[in-house]
């Protein structure tokens, strides 16, 4: 496997839109050295559970040691002194793993999520989890068709949820968690959760 393999099977959106989820979601964010898999590294890790209506479960989120610096601190915040004594990826890969499973992955930008989390789990020569999962931006392009963008905070605007502290892993697993609920209750409104998935 290459560091580009992904993890996770990304499910096909217009079957997966049929009818109302039924498994819980294990929302996900990783904060990064930079944007190659192959070349950059973890440095912080969030995963908010919800169940199948997007209600809140539980949170976790992790600091984690890249074993370099730290990258664009401009642009997330965490410095090489925040990530003292953090643990490695090695160190919480069984969490995490434990953390996602049975659960349907969910991530604003899946791929990119993805392709890191496979990498990672390479080099710490474990298997990489393969589990179904859906991307919140590409299924906004489905359900807020006509919002014009679908960056995160587009989609936190467009649904009137507060975005603070973007480009933090939990805040925005927070938010991407918020936005895949509303999402889920536009094409599945709450009134029509006994009707039959059909017209």
């Amino acid at each position: 496997m290459s560091p580009s393999t992904q993890a996770f099977s990304s499910v096909n959106l217009d079957e997966w839109l049929k009818q109302r989820p039924s498994l819980p979601f294990a929302v996900l964010d990783v904060e990064t050295t930079g944007l190659s898999p192959a070349r950059d590294r973890v440095i912080e890790i969030a995963v908010v559970r919800c169940a199948p209506d997007g209600s809140f479960i539980d949170e976790w989120s992790t600091l984690v040691d890249p074993g370099r610096d730290p990258g664009p601190t401009h642009i997330h915040g965490i410095s090489a002194a925040d990530l003292e004594g953090a643990p490695t990826f090695n160190d919480i890969a069984e969490e995490l793993r434990q953390r996602l499973s049975g659960s349907m992955v969910a991530a604003h930008n899946l791929s990119f999520d993805a392709g890191f989390l496979a990498a990672e789990y390479q080099r710490a020569g474990a298997t990489t989890p393969d589990q179904p999962a859906v991307c919140t931006l590409q299924l906004a392009r489905q359900v807020l068709k006509g919002n014009g963008a679908f960056s995160l905070a587009a989609c936190a605007a467009a649904l009137g949820i507060d975005h603070p502290n973007a480009h933090r892993a939990l805040p925005d697993t927070r938010v991407t968690a918020s936005v895949l609920a509303a999402m889920i209750n536009i094409r599945f409104p709450p009134s029509d959760q006994d009707a039959l998935p059909f017209g």
